[in-house]
């Protein structure tokens, strides 16, 4: 099982990251977020990432202007919230994963059915469904225990296989339950290894999660 360390901003968390062995490093570019930078900045801190580590630009309705930034800048998958556009997934040269809110059951197993219905060339380029909480960035898991038609559908949704990632309130606390609930292939963290203060990545926290995930895979 793969492990994503989302939320990345300065440059001792990369070595944290770097230390720890994870697999994928999440870098919000979208204004409204806490955790928000600039491609220019995350460009800077891939220098000092293991060459191994795939780097996620996580988005909000990304245009066509902010996917040509995020290729440029070096990333090597996008990771969209709300809508993904066509005009954007036909531009894409780089892998997408495609994140849906569990707040509205049918809402979300209509957009998983949606991915059914593109054209085979735009499926491949899907790489993933991250299954994430009704407010991503909030630290709050969704009903778990009650999603099983979820997985099954972010299991089957294209390309399939396809990858699936859970996210949304992850810590070494739960992340076995998690895992025991939806045996994906990454799971993805963020606040769950912050600091106390909500600022910045905590060395110990991040251990701890891999270390949780390891013993349950």
């Amino acid at each position: 099982m793969k492990i994503k360390i989302c939320g990345i901003t300065k440059e001792n968390e990369i070595q944290m990251l770097n230390a720890a062995g994870v697999d994928y490093a999440g870098f919000v570019i979208f204004e409204k977020s806490k955790r928000y930078i600039t491609t220019a900045r995350a460009a800077e801190l891939f220098r000092g990432l293991d060459g191994h580590i795939r780097k996620v630009a996580v988005t909000v309705n990304p245009d066509e202007a902010l996917l040509a930034q995020i290729e440029e800048a070096g990333f090597d998958i996008i990771q969209v919230h709300k809508e993904l556009k066509q005009s954007v997934m036909e531009k894409a040269t780089i892998p997408i994963w495609l994140a849906v809110n569990a707040q509205d059951m049918d809402e979300a197993l209509e957009k998983l059915e949606w991915t059914k219905t593109l054209e085979s060339e735009l499926k491949t380029k899907i790489e993933a469904i991250v299954l994430d909480a009704p407010a991503y960035g909030s630290g709050k898991t969704f009903n778990w225990r009650k999603s099983k038609r979820l997985k099954k559908a972010g299991t089957n949704s294209p390309p399939h296989p396809g990858m699936l990632v859970l996210a949304g309130g992850l810590n070494a606390e739960n992340v076995a339950e998690g895992i025991e609930c939806f045996s994906p292939d990454v799971v993805d963290v963020s606040s769950g290894v912050e600091n106390d203060d909500g600022i910045g990545k905590s060395e110990a926290k991040i251990r701890a999660f891999v270390q949780a995930v390891r013993v349950n895979q």
